[in-house]
Order: structure tokens, then C-alpha cells, then sequence
């Protein structure tokens, strides 16, 4: 896998966003693999791994059909990385964690071989809200609430 740098993320299209992630979930489940006999670290390793799960599913445009069946491969791939943790014997855990990265694999290379331009027509930009209450001067709670329009996809 390539090294992946915040100059790359950050000048990234949400196609090449989403490649990133993919690459970033392969490796996390690559050291999954390897941190087999350590469970603390194969606990690290998928928790890491379900949050580039996470992100993926959260980027999906759920108004496309063909999404649904991405998000159903996206929960079972988290499935997988949750029970390679509970699972009996390392030759267990190591099917599961090989299951899932074979499934990531595949999706990597098949959104490696879509156009750019194709893309571009299917997404949705969606704006980041960030709201809630905090404290003011005095002590006082303050309503917070920052919107960024440009701060998010759904592909």
C-alpha cells in the first residue's frame, strides 16, 4: 500500500477520498491479521479498521439502489472484524479478517476503475453542522453552531 500523506487528502477528489479510505481499511485489517496473537492490538486494528467502515458507509447516497448493496457489504464487513475478535481459535479469527479484507480488496479495485467524470455526476455535496452549547463569559451556556457547506459528500 502506498503511503498516504494529509497533501493527498487534503487536495483528494471524493473518488480518490474514497480509494484512500478503502486503502487505509486494508491496511488496518492487514494489521489486524498480523496482531492475531495480541488481542489488544487486534482489537486496535479493527477498531481502526471499523472507522474507515464507518466513514465509507456515512458517505453513502442511500437515494441510488446500488448503494444499498454496498451498505450491506459495508455491515458485513464490520460484522466480520467484530466477531474475528470473539472468535475461538487465531485460524478463525484469521478467515474472518481475511474474509472481509478479500471483500474491501475487491471494492478497492473495482472504484479504482471508475471515471472521474462518471463520479462527479452522482454526487451530492452535503454541508457539516456543527452545533451544540457551550460556555459563555461569565459562565453563561451559549448556542454554537458553525456551518460549513463545503465540508462533506455523499457518493
Amino acid at each position: 500500500m502506498r503511503k498516504i500523506t494529509q497533501e493527498m487528502v487534503n487536495n483528494a477528489s471524493p473518488l480518490e477520498l474514497t480509494i484512500i479510505n478503502y486503502e487505509l481499511l486494508i491496511q488496518n485489517i492487514d494489521d489486524a491479521i498480523a496482531a492475531i496473537p495480541n488481542s489488544t492490538a487486534l482489537s486496535a486494528a479493527s477498531q481502526k479498521a471499523k472507522e474507515c467502515v464507518a466513514v465509507l458507509y456515512g458517505n453513502l447516497n442511500l437515494g441510488v439502489d446500488f448503494s444499498h448493496d454496498l451498505a450491506e457489504l459495508y455491515v458485513f464487513v464490520n460484522v466480520a472484524l467484530t466477531k474475528a475478535g470473539f472468535a475461538d481459535s487465531n485460524d478463525q479469527k484469521n478467515e474472518m479478517l481475511n474474509t472481509a479484507k478479500h471483500i474491501c480488496s475487491e471494492l478497492l479495485e473495482a472504484w479504482k476503475t471508475i471515471d472521474p467524470a462518471d463520479v462527479q455526476k452522482h454526487i451530492e455535496a452535503t454541508g457539516q453542522r456543527f452545533a451544540g452549547l457551550t460556555y459563555g463569559a461569565g459562565g453563561s451556556l451559549t448556542e454554537f453552531d458553525d456551518y460549513d457547506p463545503d465540508g462533506g459528500y455523499k457518493i
